[in-house]
C-alpha cells in the first residue's frame, strides 16, 4: 500500500498540539521523515474559535514544499446527539479541504457495553451520511478519565463483542458515502492508557472492517511533533492485514 499519509495533525494555533507545532515545524518534519501528504486538522469544537483558522491557513499558503498539505479541520458533537459546530457556508467560506470528526465521548455514565456501543454507533453513522466529511475519527476512543473507570478487560471486551451487524452498517456507510474510518495512531495504539489486549482487539476489529469493504485511512493525531511519523506503523498493521489499496483513502487536491 501507499505510504506517507496523516490526515490528522493539530497545531498550537488552537493550543490543540503545544508550542512545537507550528505549521512551518509541521512541513518541515514532514518532508524529513518522507510524508507525502499530510492534513493539519485542528479541533473546532466552538464557533469562537473559528476565525483563528484563517492564521492556519496563511501559514500553510507561505510556505514552499513539494509536499501536499492539506488545509483542514476535526469537528466534535456538542452533545449527545447534537450537532457540529459547522456548516456548508463555513465550509465554503474557509475552503477547508479535509474535514475529519466524529464522537469525543461515552455520553453516558453507565457501564452496560451495550448501551456504550449503541451510543457510539449512531454517531459513527451520523457522521459517515455527513456530506461534508471525509473521514471518521478514531472510533472507541475514550478520555483517560473515563477508561480509568472502569478495569481494562472493560474495554477489551467493548471491542471485541461488537455484532457483525454493526460492522457491516459502518463498513455500508463508509464505502457508500466515500467517508473513511481512521486508523489513529496517538488515540488508539500509541495510547498507554488502553492495554495491549485492548490494541490486539482492535487490530481484530479492523480486519472485520475491512473485510466488509470499509474505506480506512491513517492519522497520527500529533499533539507534539515527535508524533509525526507514527501512522508508518499504522499503515504497516493495514499492509498485514492485506487491505486493497483501494480501501485506503488519501485526500486529493481538488485541481481547478
Amino acid at each position: 500500500m501507499q505510504k506517507g499519509i496523516d490526515c490528522h495533525i493539530h497545531t498550537f494555533y488552537q493550543r490543540c498540539g503545544n508550542e512545537t507545532l507550528s505549521v512551518p515545524n509541521i512541513i518541515r518534519r514532514a518532508e524529513a521523515i518522507g510524508l507525502r501528504k499530510i492534513a493539519i486538522t485542528d479541533h473546532l469544537n466552538h464557533l469562537d474559535r473559528l476565525e483563528r483558522f484563517r492564521y492556519i491557513k496563511s501559514d500553510i499558503d507561505d510556505v514552499e514544499t513539494d509536499i501536499e498539505v492539506f488545509f483542514g479541520v476535526e469537528l466534535n458533537y456538542q452533545s449527545c446527539d447534537g450537532d457540529f459546530a459547522y456548516s456548508e457556508e463555513i465550509h465554503e467560506e474557509f475552503g477547508f479541504e479535509v474535514v475529519i470528526g466524529g464522537i469525543h465521548s461515552t455520553y453516558t455514565d453507565s457501564a452496560d457495553p451495550e448501551e456504550i456501543r449503541d451510543i457510539q454507533h449512531r454517531h459513527f453513522m451520523k457522521t459517515m451520511q455527513n456530506p461534508l466529511l471525509d473521514v471518521l475519527v478514531h472510533p472507541f476512543w475514550f478520555n483517560r478519565d473515563t477508561v480509568g473507570s472502569q478495569p481494562p478487560e472493560f474495554w477489551e471486551e467493548i471491542i471485541l463483542s461488537i455484532p457483525d451487524n454493526m460492522v457491516r452498517e459502518w463498513a455500508e456507510a463508509s464505502a457508500k458515502n466515500r467517508c473513511a474510518i481512521e486508523v489513529n495512531a496517538d488515540a488508539i495504539f500509541f495510547n498507554t492508557t488502553f492495554s495491549d489486549k485492548f490494541r490486539e482487539a482492535y487490530i481484530a476489529f479492523l480486519k472485520r472492517l475491512s473485510g466488509s469493504g470499509a474505506l480506512v485511512t491513517t492519522g497520527s493525531d500529533a499533539h507534539d511533533i515527535n508524533a509525526l511519523g507514527r501512522t508508518y506503523y499504522i499503515e504497516g498493521i493495514l499492509h498485514g492485514l492485506g487491505v486493497p489499496e483501494d480501501q485506503v483513502w488519501k485526500p486529493e487536491k481538488v485541481r481547478g
